[in-house]
């Protein structure tokens, strides 16, 4: 059994689907026609969501065996990039270890997905089971956004609850923060350097956005931590500006994220911009400041009380609460109404040029998953 998911593993690395936007990759037409085609042959009807030129999603359903709710699995289908990694898109085994660019981000949950999926072309689950692989995620998230926000509008009734299959070491993630991206631009007036009175120097009023910053961070990091993730935080992201070391720079940006948590509200982070921006604003010197959210996507925390939490719970005693330390499309899918739990495969790298996934984990988290929805 752990063979078969190893085999559609190597089939899924073998595919190149670095996002196209982050990292100028093909992005997920290919992997997701390869996905659709597996489960046709399975005989299960799945669709290609063309979100993009460059971003799509595939949709089955794996009828149950009798009524009630159905669950919903997601994974995602896109990788970053592979620069660094030799033969990025073949499967290389190690004892337990599976190497390649996705194994453990996330094309081991997605092997996973597909395995069960062949499991249940034969041993029906006891109720409907949605099959979801997304696009996007390690960008934008286009492809569940257009699952929550186009595609489950259309299901006669919404799946009761979902299970992201994002790699958590076989806890149980049932929160993570979010973040938000932030700018504020400076605009001054060049000169050259040797004639400042003809000039206004726009990186040097940064300083002030530099210190309320960090000002706004060591109040975070003070604050009483979540039980499971720890303080809200924030770091500077990006600086630019300036043209020449002889000019006096007409332009300068700097852009930072801030990390959420669930029990913030909106409006106090938003307004975290704007201490910024006015901090800048009230140095002297004659410059234009402008501030904006650049994009943002929400924390999410799974309800204690739910029911799919209960019933994994009891299959994983021994397994963990877990607060994970990055965002995932679990929070979109929560947030429209379906309780989430993110349960994946141990391993290591994600992102890096060192990636693996943990043979024995994978059979493991296929074992509980396929005997959690078979169960009546």
């Amino acid at each position: 059994m752990a063979d078969r998911i190893v085999e559609i593993l190597s089939e899924l690395i073998a595919v190149n689907s670095i996002n196209a936007t982050l990292s100028g990759g093909p992005g997920e037409q290919e992997i997701a026609a390869r996905i659709q085609a597996h489960l046709g042959r399975l005989g299960f009807e799945a669709s290609v969501q063309t979100v993009a030129i460059d971003c799509a999603n595939v949709v089955a359903r794996v009828p149950g065996r009798g009524p009630g709710a159905s669950t919903l699995l997601n994974g995602h289908i896109d990788t970053v990039a592979a620069e660094g990694m030799p033969r990025a898109f073949a499967l290389r085994e190690d004892g337990d270890r599976l190497y390649g660019r996705g194994a453990y981000d996330m094309k081991g949950g997605v092997a996973v997905m597909l395995r069960l999926a062949e499991h249940w072309s034969r041993t029906p689950p006891a109720r409907d089971v949605w099959l979801t692989f997304s696009g996007d995620e390690e960008d934008r998230s286009r492809g569940t956004e257009f699952l929550v926000s186009a595609w489950l509008p259309t299901l006669p009734q919404a799946p009761g609850a979902a299970i992201v299959l994002e790699p958590t070491e076989e806890a149980l993630g049932v929160a993570h923060k979010g973040f938000t991206w932030f700018e504020v631009e400076v605009l001054g007036r060049a000169a050259h350097g040797s004639r400042p009175e003809q000039g206004v120097d726009a990186i040097l009023p940064l300083r002030a956005a530099l210190a309320e910053l960090d000002g706004i961070d060591c109040g975070l990091r003070s604050r009483p931590p979540d039980a499971l993730l720890g303080t809200a935080s924030l770091h500077g992201g990006r600086i630019e500006g300036g043209t020449e070391l002889s000019v006096i720079p007409a332009r300068a940006r700097l852009q930072w994220e801030r990390r959420t948590l669930p029990e913030e509200a909106a409006a106090d982070v938003e307004r975290e911009l704007d201490r910024v921006a006015a901090a800048v604003t009230a140095l002297p010197g004659g410059h234009t400041v402008t501030a904006r959210r650049i994009f943002g996507r929400p924390p999410y925390r799974c309800p204690m009380e739910s029911d799919l939490l209960r019933r994994l719970r009891q299959a994983l005693p021994a397994a963990p609460l877990a607060g994970l330390s990055f965002w995932a499309d679990s929070a979109l899918i929560g947030l429209a109404g379906m309780p989430c739990v993110l349960f994946g495969p141990a391993g290591h790298g994600a992102h890096a040029i060192d990636e693996w996934v943990s043979r024995r984990s994978l059979l493991r988290v296929y074992e509980v998953l396929r005997d959690l929805l078979e169960k009546e």
